[in-house]
């Protein structure tokens, strides 16, 4: 795979191939929307999943700590017990369900897209079609999106 080659994904639910629209910076492509399944629906979860985290007084998410598990590795001939990545925690209220937040992508049996893919009457299309959109009029508005 080169540095200009867009990557694609498998679809957690269909199964089938999945693209997202990428950028050309100069030394490679970066991804600049969610991936998105043309076949039954599926669209990446995307930053929006940060809202609904706690957050603190200072507005940074709140974590739980992480496992301490023991790894022989990490002090000479002794070994030692070694704290894991920290978890955010997921308000109560949020719009997930268990298998949304496992796969990292929308359920497609529930119609709901990334507030950040390009769509066209609530219909997903890739950038191209989202420009032509966007010259004369249809592309959607995004609504709480910065």
């Amino acid at each position: 795979m080169g540095a200009y080659d867009e990557p694609t994904k498998e679809c957690p639910y269909c199964k089938t191939e999945m693209e997202a629209d990428f950028v050309d910076v100069g030394v490679g492509m970066v991804q600049c929307g969610p991936y998105h399944c043309y076949e039954c629906g599926a669209s990446e979860i995307g930053p929006e999943l940060n809202d609904w985290y706690y957050k603190d007084r200072e507005g940074n998410d709140i974590y739980l700590q992480g496992k301490r598990i023991y790894c022989s590795w990490a002090k000479r001939g002794k070994g030692a017990k070694l704290q894991f990545k920290d978890f955010p925690v997921l308000r109560y209220d949020a719009p997930f369900s268990k298998t949304e937040l496992e796969t990292g992508f929308y359920d497609p049996s529930k119609k709901k897209i990334s507030p950040y893919a390009n769509t066209v009457g609530g219909h997903l299309v890739d950038h191209r079609t989202a420009k032509k959109a966007y010259n004369i009029g249809l592309l959607d508005e995004k609504k709480g999106v910065s």
